[in-house]
């Protein structure tokens, strides 16, 4: 099974919105056998993800989760360069903070 926390910060109200801070993400998958866990955040204008041992495979049961953080008002925008899964057993997930 899977479970999610979110924990949300108000951070106000304007024009009849309330705007909210995430705060805390945590995703926790059971998954059998062994898990080889890795991710991280990125913030800022730019950066790169990579799986671990990039160019060259990387090892059964990874599981990463990365968190990107843009500021207010900015999009953020995913270029794959490079990107190959093995078709039975790997898959990428992309989820909206929102």
């Amino acid at each position: 099974g899977r479970l999610d926390f979110i924990l949300m910060k108000k951070m106000g109200i304007k024009s009849g919105f309330t705007f909210w801070n995430l705060v805390f993400l945590l995703t926790v998958s059971c998954v059998k056998g062994f898990i080889y866990t890795c991710g991280g955040t990125l913030k800022g204008l730019n950066g790169t993800i990579e799986s671990p041992g990039f160019p060259y495979g990387y090892p059964n049961g990874a599981n990463c989760t990365w968190v990107i953080i843009a500021e207010e008002r900015n999009r953020i925008q995913i270029v794959f360069q490079s990107f190959a899964l093995e078709e039975e057993y790997d898959y990428l997930s992309l989820y909206d903070g929102h």
